[in-house]
């Protein structure tokens, strides 16, 4: 597992498809589902989601957008 993770970091094509595609499309869906359910009345629910998941799907993206970028400044593949 340890393996496969750092294969991960290391390969700037799947830091390209988590930072820039997956990781703000589910920061965006759990914003939607927490505004929904904010106006729909179940507020500490929304708010959960729209407080910690929300923002740990979008700086994890920034995140992995800085790897890739220090990846390929560095030379790799």
């Amino acid at each position: 597992m340890k393996e496969a993770l750092k294969a991960l970091k290391t390969n700037p094509e799947a830091l390209f498809v988590l930072g820039y595609m997956l990781f703000p499309l589910f920061a965006l869906i759990f914003a939607g589902l927490g505004f929904f359910l904010v106006l729909t009345g179940s507020k500490v629910m929304g708010l959960v989601l729209l407080l910690v998941f929300t923002q740990v799907f979008a700086f994890g993206s920034l995140k992995l957008v800085g790897m890739r970028r220090a990846l390929l400044a560095g030379g790799g593949k």
